[in-house]
């Protein structure tokens, strides 16, 4: 699957190429605004929102060694601005769209990989019940990875929930797994999960989704 689109391509290098040192694309977010510059992301906070950068770099530098998240190349204390690498690649809601039955099992399997992690180190992401836009979906080496970005409203808690919203997530909007009548069925695969976040009760609700797969 040829994984960017022209809306990718423009958000990621822009419409034409400026003259190196000036910015080629500006994204506005909600907590912050995005600059696309000489082949880097620069993503720049307010100061209103300075505990969102704090927490935005506390996650990614965290996360860095396990290989979900965009590199950091530096963060601007003064500034509020954090320098990252460019994720290229579609989001996750437009893998749903154009991504064959396969390409679509692999990465939600990968994000639910990542999604049991999480909880095991008691980080709570806020965008797992609707990540269409907070994860985006890279071909690398003939392999889908799927990378979580925006991580200015996590937190540290003994009760994360990050697997279940995003099993919810996929009951709700992958059709051809036929889960979004039976999600009662799920509550106590979930209620058992988070006594103990334990592998096993992971697995179980894999299998619930999946089924059994060869890899």
């Amino acid at each position: 699957m040829h994984l960017r689109t022209e809306q990718q391509v423009e958000k990621q290098e822009g419409t034409k190429r400026l003259r190196e040192g000036e910015c080629e694309r500006v994204l506005r977010g909600r907590h912050s605004v995005v600059r696309v510059q000489n082949g880097k992301v620069v993503k720049v906070f307010p100061p209103s929102l300075t505990l969102n950068f704090w927490k935005e770099v506390k996650y990614l530098l965290m996360l860095q060694p396990l290989g979900f998240v965009p590199k950091i190349y530096r963060f601007d204390l003064e500034n509020l601005e954090i320098e990252m690498e460019i994720i290229k690649g579609v989001s996750i809601a437009e893998l749903l769209k154009v991504g064959s039955r396969e390409e679509v099992l692999e990465v939600l399997e990968k994000c639910m990989d990542i999604c049991f992690k999480l909880d095991k180190m008691g980080i709570q992401k806020c965008e797992m019940n609707h990540p269409d836009k907070h994860i985006i979906v890279s071909h690398s080496r003939s392999e889908l990875r799927p990378i979580f970005i925006d991580f200015e409203r996590a937190y540290d808690t003994k009760h994360p929930k990050n697997l279940t919203q995003f099993a919810v997530y996929i009951a709700n909007r992958v059709e051809f797994l036929n889960l979004r009548e039976n999600l009662t069925s799920f509550i106590e695969l979930f209620r058992e999960y988070k006594r103990k976040y334990s592998y096993d009760a992971y697995i179980s609700i894999k299998k619930r989704i999946f089924g059994v797969r060869e890899r």
